[in-house]
């Protein structure tokens, strides 16, 4: 991939991702363009479900040279980070590079001597294209289309049936008979919003897993615990592993193993997991909590969805859907549920269907997702590259961070190895997470707990210290104190011209 002539870039999305790709592009003196389908910024952020907010502290959800007002609440509620991705487009000139209402069909390869890409869009109800030296994919694995399974008899039930996306006003669920379908946060705030207007809840889900508490044991923030290397020496070795980890995971293996179990001690208290002697629904988790915490519903709920739950205003159904019927649902495990609105939180498809199919094909999908090098691009496609592609505990940091990097990258600050490093690296990558965590359609992107090692990597490329604890006591600091954006400000905002 040749960068020494990237002069123009199409975004595709003005989430959090392509907000900070452009704003990082831009800083670099390089020319964007962003294109949004909505008539708003933010992405998810734009048009959440009803009470939809941050999951996380506040400091672990704002950009790392650009913090939120000192007044923003923990838990950060969605219209107020909405307001604040509007305040940082602004600040940065992004604002003005973006297309609003503007669906991009089709991006296709030029066919000339000069690398590039077409760009085929529609706008005001016409047809356009433009051609760009590059492009950028920022529409992130929660933005797209909304997973909907279908069940035998839906056909019959007389009530209403929707995604937790379409989730925006309380007459949706007042004085309803509620079933929610899922486990992950999309269905615990849908979940909490149904106790609080609907004459019933329950919530149905096939698996249960270990939730992430706000404050361990109630007192302490879960980024002590979680987002410090400590853990990341713990977890599970990671796709590179460093003598300190091999040591840990060798001769140290026994204390790692209790460790996590301490761990998952402490979890099952604090939200009474246990069945009480048969009395209840279990939701202790089947996996081990260092190999659930990279699943797909890994959550920090609010503390009162468990609190509520083992109160019977939610009722908790461990099963599956066996199908629908004219009075409501029934399920695998026998139970017939009378309800008469059903919500569906069940994650969401990519769609990438303005990719051909041979470029698409060049990507290698699997059924677990496209395995990127650093999660951004791939050796065999040049010139098409993916920002918002890497879940983590902190996304908006890691996105930062991923957009330092590719403009580096597009300046010719740092440069890629060679194409047959790329594609080891890769498929390393997909052997390590395929023998150590759970299935997922978008597992190829997951990091979650080993954000820190990623987070690594990238400063590496980028020639820049990964320690970033600074005074007196920064080795213990680098062990026990949690990481967070504000830690890689100077790194965000350093001069790329």
């Amino acid at each position: 991939m040749n960068n020494q002539t990237v002069n123009s870039v199409a975004i595709i999305g003005a989430g959090v991702a392509g907000l900070t790709t452009a704003r990082s592009l831009l800083d670099a003196g390089i020319e964007c363009t962003i294109f949004e389908r909505s008539t708003k910024l933010g992405g998810v952020w734009s048009d959440g479900y009803l009470n939809f907010g941050v999951q996380v502290q506040r400091e672990l959800y704002e950009f790392p040279d650009w913090p939120l007002p000192s007044d923003t609440p923990d838990f950060t509620p969605g219209p107020v980070i909405q307001q604040y991705l509007r305040d940082f487009a602004d600040q940065f000139g992004v604002t003005p590079k973006i297309r609003f209402d503007t669906r991009v069909d089709r991006l296709a390869e030029v066919e000339s001597p000069q690398s590039g890409w077409l760009v085929e869009f529609e706008s005001d109800g016409e047809a356009h294209a433009a051609i760009f030296d590059r492009i950028v994919i920022c529409t992130g694995l929660y933005s797209q289309s909304p997973n909907v399974p279908e069940f035998p008899g839906q056909e019959q039930f007389p009530g209403e049936v929707f995604h937790n996306a379409q989730l925006k006003t309380p007459d949706q669920l007042e004085g309803k008979r509620v079933a929610v379908i899922g486990y992950g946060k999309g269905a615990s705030d849908a979940a909490l919003e149904s106790t609080r207007l609907a004459q019933s809840t329950h919530l149905v889900f096939r698996e249960a897993h270990w939730p992430i508490p706000q404050k361990l044991a109630g007192l302490l923030p879960f980024k002590w615990g979680l987002l410090n290397r400590l853990c990341s020496t713990l977890l599970p070795p990671y796709q590179q592993v460093t003598p300190v980890e091999r040591m840990m995971h060798g001769i140290g293996k026994p204390l790692a193993w209790f460790y996590w179990r301490v761990v998952e001690t402490l979890f099952y208290f604090q939200y009474g997991l246990g069945s009480r002697f048969g009395t209840r629904v279990s939701l202790v988790p089947k996996q081990p909590v260092e190999i659930d915490a990279f699943g797909e519903s890994t959550q920090v709920p609010k503390p009162k969805f468990f609190r509520l739950a083992r109160e019977g205003k939610i009722n908790l159904h461990r099963t599956s859907i066996e199908r629908f019927d004219s009075n409501g649902l029934r399920l695998a495990n026998g139970e017939k549920l009378d309800i008469d609105t059903v919500v569906f939180a069940t994650g969401w498809k990519s769609d990438f269907s303005f990719l051909s199919a041979e470029t698409w094909n060049r990507l290698e999908p699997a059924d677990d997702g496209i395995y990127l090098y650093r999660h951004i691009l791939h050796p065999d496609v040049s010139g098409l590259c993916f920002i918002g592609r890497a879940a983590s505990i902190s996304s908006i940091l890691t996105y930062s961070l991923q957009a330092r990097w590719l403009a580096d990258l597009f300046s010719g600050r740092i440069s890629l190895p060679s194409a047959e490093h790329m594609r080891h690296n890769i498929g390393e990558m997909q052997t390590w997470k395929r023998e150590t965590m759970p299935f997922s359609s978008s597992r190829s992107a997951r990091l979650i707990a080993h954000t820190q090692h990623y987070h690594d990597e990238l400063l590496k490329d980028l020639g820049e210290n990964p320690l970033r604890k600074t005074g007196f006591f920064a080795p213990l600091k680098e062990l026990i104190f949690p990481y967070q954006p504000s830690d890689y400000a100077a790194v965000v905002s350093r001069d790329t011209v």
